[in-house]
Order: C-alpha cells, then structure tokens, then sequence
C-alpha cells in the first residue's frame, strides 16, 4: 500500500470514528463525519450531533478557517447538494475552496443520490470513493437509514433473553431476570442507539414494561406496542407516560372504544391494514423511525422471522436451565430437517458478566420479503432527510 493511500486509510478511519459520537443522537438523520486535511495535518474535524445541529462537514470547515482552502475532505456520506433547514454542504465546500473529497458512499436520499458528488466535481473538486473500499463500512454504519432510503422499511433488530435451553420465562410467565446485571447493560445501551423498541401487546398485559433507559445514560426511544384490535390497558405505564415520551400502538383494526381512548391518552394510532406487519413497519419508517428493537416474546419475534422482516439477532444467553413447559424463544413451526434451518450470518459472541451475547445476522435468503419500494421514496421520507429534518 502506498504512503497516500495509508493516508486516506487513516484519515477515512477518522472520520467513522468520528460520526459514530452521534450514535443514539441524530434520529432520523444518519451518523456523519468528516476530517479536512492540508499539507499532512488535520485543520478541521466534525460530525453530525443531531437534528437542528450542523452537518459533519459544516463543523470541520468552520474549525478549519482560511485553512481549508486547497484542503482534502474525508467524509463518511456524500455530502448534501440541495437547500433544507441548511445551505448545501457541497456549495460551502466549494466556497471554501477544498479541493480534493475522499467520501465513503453515496447518500442513498433521493433528494441526494449523486447529486453532491455532482456539484463538487462540476466546480473541479476530485472526488476519490475509494473504489467502493469503504462502501460496506458505510453501509454498516448507516444500516437503518440505508434501509429505510432504499426501501421503506426499518431495520429490525429482534432482541431476547434466554435460558440456556432456549426459554425466554418460567412456566408461569416470570421473566425477571433471566439475564445478568451487564447484560441488562448492554440491552439498554440497544434501547438508547434505536429510534423506537416494540413489542407485543401480551407484554404489555403480562410485564407493563415501562421500555424506557436505564442502567445506561441515553434518550428514551419511541414505544411501539402491535396489537390485534389496539386492546391494551389504558392503565399501563407505556399509556399513562404517552404524552412525555412518544408511544404508538400499530393494530391490524382497531376496535373503536379502543382507538378512541387511546387517542385521548396521547397515543398514535395506526393501523397496519391487510400488509400486516409488513405495512405497520412502513408506517414506523415513514414517521422517521428507521432504527427498531424489537423486545417482544414469542409470537412477535416468530413473525417477524417469518415474514422475513428481521435483519438482526442479539440474544443473551444465561446459566439458566427451566426445564420443559416454558415458553420457548420462538412461537414458529419446527423445521423436519437440520438443512431447512436458518443459520445465521456475521456472528459474534461476548462475555458479559456470566451470560453470553450473541449478535449475528439474518441470511439474505430469508429476508426473502419484496423490498421494492412502494410508491415515491421521496414522498414517504421527505421529511426525514439531512437537510429537511434538521440536518
């Protein structure tokens, strides 16, 4: 590798670390950074710390000053090239007189979609993508605005504790807590970095969670509970606490006396209609929330995998053995054979505490739903772009 492309390695490398201090902070918007080079030194860093605040690319070029002029951008996004709530990023790097843009990907908005790289080559910036070498990076990064850009639907993490024979509670119901103190940690620390959690209505008639964060500092992220009729108690923490942090209840139809208490109480109400959960994810994503964990219990988590709706697997596994009877992990049919198994890609593992937690990937192959976009993207997320949502 040659000494400019170590460079490139390095300051690019920067500029991920960089955006990843917005995590959990710049709902809808994506995690951006940049790094502004000249002559070997770093004259300006940035990233995005979300919504209403600047973009990555604004924060370097105010630090860097006179000195950004003849300078190298290294950015994780393309940058912007259409006016919201802030001029283009691309017309002020213009201004500043860069003249070289290191990017990572293109931003997958349609209101973008090249549109940056275009404006800065039309004024005689290089722009260097690396060959695509850190595209999947990016992607990785941005996982669930990628997503939601290019499809119209959330990314779904499904999230669950289990005993080490694969139960999520006791026989009678009694889940707490199967899982260790550091787990529980961690657990919060995915509530604080999405943008909603969910889970069933039969959790909230069993537990009454309140699926706020704790144990870890961060915002509380949008409630999200999918219920039949919209038939839960309108005594639940998730209702009463509805007007201080945003909760919605996704129902296939509403049973009337239901919407309308729940209406009263603050709650959004949508309905999922004939698309089924397919339809009520769109909905989550068309209201900015790109970024789901799902904590549901058996009969969410199995439909969501069944449906091929799920991206993402974190389990906690504890030293626990129940014993037969208990609710298992997954309220889905038995395959008949060992090949007929999903077997999860990209999988990690980690101590935590005694527990152990697994993070891995659903296979491609079995998020087999039709991800075409349906209708305009454009329309459906308008209002969650960089720049028209506070970028």
């Amino acid at each position: 590798m040659d000494e400019d492309r170590r460079d490139d390695e390095r300051y690019m490398d920067e500029a991920f670390a960089l955006a990843e201090r917005g995590r959990g902070m710049t709902h809808p918007n994506p995690l951006v950074g940049a790094v502004l080079v000249r002559d070997g030194a770093v004259v300006g860093r940035g990233w995005h710390a979300g919504p209403g605040k600047s973009h990555a690319e604004a924060v370097a070029l105010r630090e860097a000053g006179p000195a950004a002029r003849g300078a190298t951008l290294y950015c994780t996004l393309e940058p912007c090239a259409h006016h919201g709530r802030t001029p283009p990023c691309a017309d002020a790097l213009v201004a500043a007189g860069v003249e070289r843009a290191v990017v990572a990907m293109g931003d997958p908005n349609p209101l973008v979609d090249g549109r940056g790289f275009d404006r800065l080559r039309g004024a005689g910036i290089a722009v260097d993508t690396g060959e695509g070498r850190w595209a999947a990076q990016a992607r990785g990064q941005n996982a669930a605005f990628v997503k939601a850009m290019s499809c119209g639907l959330p990314l779904v993490t499904c999230k669950s504790a289990v005993s080490l024979d694969g139960k999520v509670a006791a026989a009678g119901g009694d889940a707490r807590w199967i899982s260790g103190l550091e787990s529980r940690r961690l657990a919060h620390g995915l509530r604080a970095a999405a943008d909603a959690v969910m889970v069933g209505a039969g959790t909230v008639r069993r537990d009454d969670p309140a699926l706020t964060v704790r144990h870890v500092e961060g915002r509380d992220p949008a409630r999200v509970v999918v219920s039949r009729r919209g038939e839960i108690p309108v005594s639940c923490r998730l209702v009463a606490s509805a007007r201080q942090t945003r909760t919605i209840v996704l129902a296939e139809r509403f049973a009337p006396p239901a919407r309308a208490a729940l209406d009263a109480a603050g709650v959004e109400t949508l309905e999922m209609g004939d698309e089924g959960l397919a339809g009520g994810l769109r909905l989550l994503a068309a209201g900015g929330l790109f970024d789901v964990l799902c904590e549901g219990g058996p009969q969410l988590t199995g439909a969501l995998l069944a449906e091929g709706l799920a991206d993402r697997i974190v389990l906690f596994v504890a030293p626990l053995l129940v014993g037969r009877g208990a609710p298992d992990l997954l309220a889905a049919p038995a395959v008949t054979t060992i090949a007929a198994a999903t077997r999860l890609t990209g999988v990690t593992w980690e101590r935590a505490g005694d527990d152990i937690v697994l993070r891995a990937d659903m296979p491609a192959a079995v998020r087999s739903r039709d991800l075409r976009p349906q209708g305009d993207v454009v329309d459906r997320t308008e209002a969650v772009t960089r720049s028209e949502a506070g970028f």
